[in-house]
């Protein structure tokens, strides 16, 4: 049996991991198939189809889970980054809220856990997901703002608009020699589903 792998250490801050600005043209096309069904109530579970589509060559990280691509070898240096997928939810009458999907993890260094899509080449993700989001704490957010949150628990059904939201970012590198992670810079990734999918969200039963 291999031995356990040392607990993962915080990121160094340093210039290398400093990244900043938005990549003006991202290589990924994101959209959602139709969802399972058109109304939910907060907190339902619910199964989702995403598509990922080449603009231009990239690599797309498949892994679900971070133990995943970590070596089993803790002697073994390694570079990772991440796709965060998730819905946001548009409504005309309150401030825009994000549900989290899934978050995929790939290593240039660990085979299989990533796929080179060339130019118009696609791949289909499938999982599982809860219709539920927490607001920012009272005072966080300028009062501008504040007044067009909408308050959970829910008291009416809500409308929205859903679109898929792609965000990837800076990597990590982690040194065995040294045993400490780093950031490692990329210009971030930003991408959003053309056509939104319109649903209904009515309050919970259990609240």
């Amino acid at each position: 049996m291999d031995p356990p792998l040392p607990p993962r250490p915080i990121p160094e801050e340093s210039g290398e991991g400093a990244c900043s600005g938005i990549l003006a043209n991202p290589p990924l096309e994101v959209s959602i198939l139709p969802l399972d069904r058109d109304s939910y109530a907060f907190g339902d579970e619910f199964t989702f189809v995403l598509r990922l589509k080449a603009i231009y060559p990239t690599r797309v990280p498949v892994r679900a889970s971070m133990a995943e691509i970590e070596p089993s070898d803790p002697n073994v240096s390694y570079e990772w980054r991440s796709l965060g997928l998730s819905i946001e939810l548009r409504s005309s009458t309150h401030r825009t809220v994000g549900v989290g999907l899934l978050q995929l993890y790939g290593s240039k260094d660990i085979p299989g856990s990533e796929i080179d899509l060339k130019t118009r080449e696609w791949i289909e993700v499938r999982g599982k997901a809860r219709m539920k989001w927490a607001n920012f704490p009272h005072g966080i957010l300028p009062a501008s703002e504040e007044k067009y949150v909408l308050r959970l628990p829910l008291k009416s059904a809500q409308e929205f608009d859903a679109r898929t939201v792609a965000m990837r970012a800076q990597g990590y590198r982690y040194d065995a020699a040294s045993r400490k992670e780093s950031r490692v810079c990329h210009p971030a990734e930003q991408s959003f589903g053309v056509d939104p999918v319109h649903i209904t969200i009515t309050p919970s039963p259990k609240a």
